[in-house]
């Protein structure tokens, strides 16, 4: 995948975007039932997938080959779940969404934190 932290800093804009326009609403309508998912979409979701757009964008060469691309599906495929799975547990009290989705996030991050460690370039 070329590009990635192009990618993800896009991502990460439309997730401050959405995150921002539930924290409106939210206190516009007192619904602070759901702030844990307003949280998810602000730090797995913004914060997260900057930090790794920026690390993307200063290291370029960790970007080559497949494990880059399956990191950003980890990475972003797990926030998408702990978005949803903060939204699953507000409405129904289940944690199997975000605990996945964690789970998920977590081998995201350790798959960055291996191709930097490894990279002769970072």
């Amino acid at each position: 995948m070329k590009n990635l932290g192009k990618t993800y800093f896009a991502l990460a804009l439309l997730l401050l975007l959405a995150g921002m326009m539930q924290g409106f609403w939210m206190g516009a309508t007192n619904a602070l039932q759901y702030k844990d998912t307003h949280v998810a979409i602000l730090l797995p979701g913004f914060v997260l997938m900057a930090v790794f757009g920026t690390i993307y964008r200063l290291w370029p060469r960790l970007e080559r080959g497949g494990l880059a691309k399956a990191q950003f599906l980890l990475s972003a495929g797990g926030a998408a779940l702990m978005i949803a799975g903060t939204l699953q547990q507000a409405l129904t009290g289940s944690v199997v969404i975000v605990a996945t989705g964690s789970a998920v996030a977590i081998l995201g991050v350790a798959l960055m934190a291996w191709l930097f460690f490894t990279s002769s370039e970072a």
